[in-house]
């Protein structure tokens, strides 16, 4: 079967079998080879992700070995990607979301429904108030990854906290009440957590209901590794320094380059059953059964990802489908900054003239004449006009004019291909257009973002479905 680019999984995706029964070794083996599979399959939106993101922070090739440099001539841009996406960012998210919380059949003397609404209500709203760990910062974060690398994701977890404590415990072979120690559960929390695009991977599919396995990146240091899995496993374990990643899925580096001694351990929570897995070990850290037991079994909503197909389910950025006029706008406006140089007042004239042509622009004030000795002489050669050739200025004026309006041109065709023309001409308003017709351009202009905020909104409230889940569940 010919296939274009890489749209087919791999021998071992396609081999891809149920874990139950394996132990823990048969999985660490199985793990490795689908995330290797993954990691072949994400590369290229790894790179991507990672030069569009330095694009947006106009990062230069100079500054930390960046890709995105357009030749010689790309010292000077017009970072109109920027602009873009920071009036998307305020379009989609301008205030913090109200939670809602609704009976699906407003049954009058269903008493139960209502009180619950109204009690789920105000428990989700407590992380609208807060900061840092909340759901309008996790929301943020994650629609600026959707606007950027293409790949929006958010998770809720669910977390417990007990502490041993003195009282009466029921003793099982006397069957009486005594005095003894117990673990009480004394805290509770399930929170949304932001999920940074390059800590996820999954199994070949081609839309998000097909999907085989997720799997969530995360580092612990050494004390944190020994709480969780154990002295003896988390001393088998790999500790690097962590950087930010560019591309390579790596994310840690031997070198010591760093602006810390803290060093921690690369862990991947996998599956459909929860396996812990990290690549230095020879079997899983862990494994159990579903925790959560949400109804998608999923931690996470289904994430927003650009431009995908029915093909492969693999995000592409908005910005790489736009690259080509993005590229040419920054080649444009560095040739503009360059000619622009080039636009003064410079000439040569004869050396043996009379020294007072040489004066008339380094010392000549306004309305003020400069004599000439020998002037017979000096006009016989032509005046002026015969010991001066001035730098022809006009035509690199218009050579001038021809790029500028081929650069408003260039921004014109981005803007048609982006959206942006459609957004900015609905917010234009004239003051003799009537009511209609500006209502009829505004319209006009959210139609190219409203696919995006439908996705955004959706994202969001089913981030918060998720915490309910949890909370009606467990807590």
């Amino acid at each position: 079967m010919e296939t274009i680019g890489e749209v087919e999984p791999s021998e071992s995706e396609q081999d891809t079998q149920d874990t139950e029964g394996m132990d823990k070794r048969e999985l660490q083996k199985f793990w490795q080879e689908e995330m290797k599979g993954s990691d072949r399959r994400l590369r290229k939106f790894l790179r991507q992700g990672g030069e569009v993101v330095n694009r947006y922070l106009d990062k230069r090739a100079n500054e930390d070995g960046g890709s995105l440099s357009n030749g010689p001539l790309s010292s000077s841009r017009l970072n109109l990607f920027h602009s873009n996406i920071s009036t998307l960012q305020s379009m989609l998210y301008g205030s913090t979301p109200n939670v809602e919380v609704s009976r699906e059949h407003a049954d009058p003397d269903d008493d139960v429904a209502r009180v619950a609404s109204v009690l789920f209500k105000r428990i989700l709203d407590a992380d609208t108030d807060q900061s840092g760990a909340d759901l309008p910062t996790v929301l943020k974060a994650a629609l600026q990854d959707r606007l950027l690398p293409g790949s929006g994701w958010a998770r809720v977890m669910y977390n417990t906290r007990f502490e041993e404590q003195e009282g009466y415990v029921f003793n099982e072979e006397t069957q009486t009440m005594e005095m003894g120690v117990e673990e009480k559960l004394v805290e509770e929390t399930c929170t949304p957590v932001y999920v940074h695009w390059q800590d996820v991977r999954w199994g070949w599919c081609r839309i998000w209901a097909e999907m085989p396995w997720l799997a969530f990146r995360t580092y612990l240091d050494k004390a944190e590794a020994t709480e969780r899995f154990g002295e003896k496993k988390a001393d088998k374990l790999s500790y690097k320094h962590q950087t930010p990643i560019d591309g390579t899925g790596l994310g840690q580096t031997d070198s010591d380059e760093t602006d810390t001694e803290n060093q921690k351990a690369e862990i991947w929570e996998n599956g459909r059953e929860v396996h812990w897995y990290s690549k230095s070990l020879d079997e899983i850290l862990d494994k159990k059964d579903d925790p959560l037991e949400l109804e998608g079994f999923w931690p996470c909503p289904m994430p927003m990802m650009a431009n995908i197909t029915t093909m492969l389910l693999q995000p592409r950025s908005d910005f790489v489908i736009a690259q080509d006029l993005y590229n040419e706008i920054d080649e444009l406006t560095s040739r503009i900054r360059v000619i622009t140089r080039a636009v003064k007042v410079v000439g040569v004239y004869d050396k043996n003239a009379d020294a007072s042509v040489g004066r008339m622009l380094q010392e000549g004030q306004e309305n003020e004449l400069i004599p000439v000795d020998n002037w017979a002489m000096f006009a016989e050669k032509g005046g002026l006009a015969g010991v001066i050739d001035w730098f022809p200025v006009q035509e690199v004026v218009e050579t001038l004019k021809t790029l500028r309006s081929v650069l408003s041109e260039t921004v014109g065709q981005l803007y048609q291909l982006t959206g942006m023309n459609d957004i900015m001409s609905g917010g234009n308003t004239e003051q003799y257009t009537g009511e209609g017709t500006q209502q009829l351009k505004a319209k006009f202009g959210s139609i190219r973002v409203q696919a995006l905020q439908d996705e955004f909104a959706r994202f969001a409230s089913d981030l918060e479905a998720l915490k309910a889940q949890v909370i009606a569940k467990h807590f």
